[in-house]
């Protein structure tokens, strides 16, 4: 298991309650009681700041996988610190409520929503092209700046999780945009979506069929999340399947991605097979 910052920390508090839980059930989103403390945001912070010195010719508005160090996707020159971010004690007691207690840390991305001229992104499921089978992704999503109506909250079509079908999508023109493949209209209705109003700190989880975007970010200020990605240990992360989409899609390196066994085993067995991390 990958070590983890500060093995003391007392997490009890970030504990979901059952009705916390059903309403995650229900709704296919929740926004924990715990936050992180205002110095872990500041050290985020200053990682990302210089996160984005190591890796000047890239955009703010996405960079994938900042807690690979080898190559990892887009090219980005990340660090561990970012790992250790994403294996806090706390985010980890509430995935294994979620997920359960066997978990794979597979990816991670900042998205930077820089002022003015942030990109949007379309409504869509995250897991419209994840190698990963049966398809289970619990995502974590950290504010680094308060986020506001104004600044492009990301926001969820509430109860578009609970089919478990991955939905059409097609392919939406335009560089105005984090992603390109958006979620066909007649699955959802946009009238009915809610907004993620949330401070830095504050923290967001939500299951892998949300049907979920945001708009672009018109302020005179950055609105920057951090994001993990993690699955439960019992699906296999299928790095041929990876290979095949990169072809589509080759900045995300899904066909490269290490895997990081964060809690318990890898009930799989194999996800381990070609060499990545544990």
């Amino acid at each position: 298991m990958y070590p983890i910052v500060k093995k003391d920390i007392e997490v009890s508090e970030a504990l979901l309650s059952d009705t916390e839980l059903q309403g995650y059930k229900e709704k296919g989103w929740i926004v924990p009681k715990w936050e992180f403390p205002t110095e872990l945001i500041s050290q985020m912070r200053e990682e990302y700041r210089a996160l984005l010195e190591r890796n000047s010719t890239l955009s703010s508005d996405i960079i994938m996988a900042p807690h690979q160090t080898r190559g990892g996707s887009m090219g980005v020159v990340g660090s561990e610190k970012w790992l250790e971010f994403a294996t806090h004690p706390a985010v980890l007691t509430i995935a294994r409520q979620l997920i359960g207690p066997d978990i794979i840390l597979w990816g991670t991305t900042i998205f930077g929503k820089p002022p003015h001229n942030g990109k949007e992104t379309p409504w869509h499921q995250d897991g419209d092209y994840y190698p990963i089978k049966p398809l289970e992704v619990l995502t974590l999503w950290i504010p680094l700046d308060d986020v506001t109506l104004q600044n492009g909250p990301m926001k969820f079509i509430p109860g578009s999780h609970r089919s478990r079908k991955i939905f059409s999508h097609s392919w939406q023109e335009g560089k105005n945009k984090t992603i390109n493949m958006a979620c066909d209209s007649e699955h959802f209705d946009a009238a009915g979506s809610e907004p993620l109003i949330i401070r830095a700190g504050q923290m967001s989880f939500h299951d892998v069929y949300m049907i979920h975007g945001s708009q672009a970010n018109r302020t005179d200020k950055r609105r920057a999340a951090f994001i993990i990605r993690l699955m439960p240990a019992s699906s296999f992360y299928d790095h041929k399947l990876g290979l095949e989409i990169g072809k589509k899609h080759p900045l995300q390196g899904y066909g490269e991605r290490p895997l990081y066994l964060v809690s318990g085993t890898d009930k799989a067995g194999n996800n381990f097979d070609i060499g990545h991390f544990n």
